[in-house]
């Protein structure tokens, strides 16, 4: 992926990453919010566009628009392919999952995402 020439310019698509291995934390295993190279492209553009309110206040606006809804469309798609994580976790071939240490783990997992969306 190459940075963008102008700020304004979209950010391309996320590759899908490798599923969050459990980890020794107790809150449980982490995932990304956003790759640090695209929270870094989003927060310049944000810059580029307040920064631009004086000479064209709607375009800036405009801009602010579009990076909220990239914004918004990255998250979703993150936290659907989290959850496909977390119930391929407890689930398998369509048959629910019983044993105690992996149903924990997975607790630990929807605690950890659950947490951080509602500390948004």
């Amino acid at each position: 992926m190459t940075a963008p020439t102008d700020p304004t310019e979209p950010i391309e698509p996320i590759e899908p990453t490798a599923p969050a291995q459990p980890s020794s934390t107790p809150n449980g295993p982490s995932f990304p919010v956003l790759p640090t190279d695209v929270h870094d492209k989003l927060v310049q553009r944000l810059r580029y566009s307040v920064s631009g309110f004086v000479d064209s206040p709607r375009g800036a606006v405009e801009e602010a628009d579009t990076l909220l809804t990239e914004a918004v469309t990255r998250l979703t798609d993150l936290l659907a392919e989290r959850r496909a994580t977390l119930r391929a976790a407890w689930h398998e071939n369509d048959g629910v999952v019983t044993e105690t240490e992996e149903l924990r783990l997975a607790m630990r997992g929807y605690r950890n995402v659950l947490e951080r969306l509602i500390s948004i």
